[in-house]
């Protein structure tokens, strides 16, 4: 019998390194946002003691604190809706076939530590029509050689695509038929989140618009 895969779906070869699993990763990125409240409450807690305690804090170390605690709170707050709920997602499979890649890097002159990477182009047929579409899974260099253009990959699109396309590309995210790719985060356009690599899809485990509806139906 032949041992043939359609493209996009053959194994990695060679020897796998360990990385932590999706609910591991989902976990860490929560006590990661955690610790970050804790931090913004100690802040806020020092800044009000301040006011009190004698001698009373100057001015300028209470505005030294209370831009440290809006450094750490406001991105949290920013993104709070899209860690909470994502948009409603259709879970039904459909064919992507990898079309290219978009590169995306940040400029060498600034202080920011977001790593360069790439996301997968793909046409999805959705209701019988091609739509150009972009990968939200931020694939990991050693998996990154299996989306040659060509390759067929099973996705799922959100309901609504204008959600999720600030920037012009409507996103969809692979199933869990390919769990065995390595991600090392996701882009959502108005959402990135970039992470240590792993495979498998912790953006699956989130909780999306439907999900509430799906499991009323479910039970029914």
């Amino acid at each position: 019998m032949s041992d043939e895969r359609p493209p996009g779906h053959e194994p990695e070869t060679g020897g796998v390194p360990v990385h932590p699993q999706p609910e591991d990763r989902l976990g860490s990125e929560r006590s990661l946002v955690r610790a970050t409240w804790v931090v913004v409450a100690v802040l806020v807690a020092w800044l009000l003691f301040g006011f009190v305690r004698e001698p009373a804090a100057s001015g300028a170390e209470r505005s030294i604190v209370a831009v440290l605690a809006c450094c750490f709170a406001v991105p949290l707050l920013v993104t709070r809706g899209w860690r909470r709920t994502l948009p409603a997602l259709d879970r039904t499979p459909r064919r992507a076939t990898v079309t290219g890649r978009v590169h995306f890097a940040v400029d060498p002159d600034s202080d920011s530590d977001v790593p360069a990477f790439d996301l997968i182009e793909a046409r999805v047929d959705i209701d019988g029509v091609q739509v150009g579409t972009t990968i939200a899974d931020i694939v990991a260099a050693e998996s990154l050689a299996r989306f040659a253009v060509g390759s067929v990959w099973d996705v799922y699109a959100f309901e609504d695509p204008a959600e999720l396309n600030n920037d012009h590309r409507t996103r969809v995210i692979l199933t869990e038929a390919h769990e065995d790719v390595v991600r090392t985060g996701y882009d959502l356009g108005t959402y990135v989140l970039h992470q240590g690599p792993g495979p498998g899809s912790d953006l699956l485990l989130r909780r999306f618009a439907d999900d509430r509806h799906a499991r009323k139906a479910a039970a029914s």
